[in-house]
């Protein structure tokens, strides 16, 4: 077995990738300043963006607007299982990782709780896989309720990124 090195050309407090995934890779947002921000560097970095408003979504029609905003195939199956497949095969090398941005998360999972878990839940089993081929998969859920709360998915409960990890960093303007 080789011996494993460190890199220390990579420094995980400068690192934005490592420092928004630290804790997870299904990470909370609300601040759209904070979010756009890390948008934009995150393209710089060479990281695909998918990045869609979930509030027109509902249980009858997720799936197709899935399969249009992530350029699917015709032949997508609609499911959760087609979900991952097809997220899998997004597995593009000419990008260091996808970061997936769903837009009002919140409303659509007090709507549609165990299909966004079920949602989740796929993206969870996808980083794992790609992980292991060294393929980053990053995915926030923005938020419009600061102190929005999920289930367990994938074996843990996403957490807030960490410039809005307090409550006082996610109180509502006034």
């Amino acid at each position: 077995m080789a011996n494993w090195k460190w890199d220390r050309s990579y420094d995980e407090d400068e690192s934005l990738d490592w420092t928004i995934i630290r804790n997870g890779p299904i990470v909370k947002y609300f601040s759209s300043d904070i979010l756009e921000q890390h948008i934009v560097d995150l393209k710089k970095m060479r990281y695909q963006v998918v990045d869609v408003s979930v509030s027109t979504w509902t249980k009858d029609n997720a799936h197709r607007k899935i399969r249009e905003a992530f350029d699917f195939p015709e032949y997508y199956g609609e499911n959760s299982a087609a979900f991952g497949d097809c997220l899998d095969d997004m597995f593009n090398r000419k990008y260091i990782g996808l970061v997936i941005v769903f837009r009002h998360f919140d409303n659509f999972y007090s709507k549609e709780q165990d299909f966004s878990e079920a949602l989740l839940d796929s993206i969870f089993g996808v980083t794992w896989a790609w992980l292991l081929t060294g393929q980053k998969l990053i995915t926030i859920i923005q938020c419009e309720n600061p102190d929005f709360e999920t289930n367990k998915v994938g074996g843990f409960v996403p957490s807030w990124n960490g410039w809005e990890w307090l409550n006082s960093r996610r109180e509502k303007k006034k």
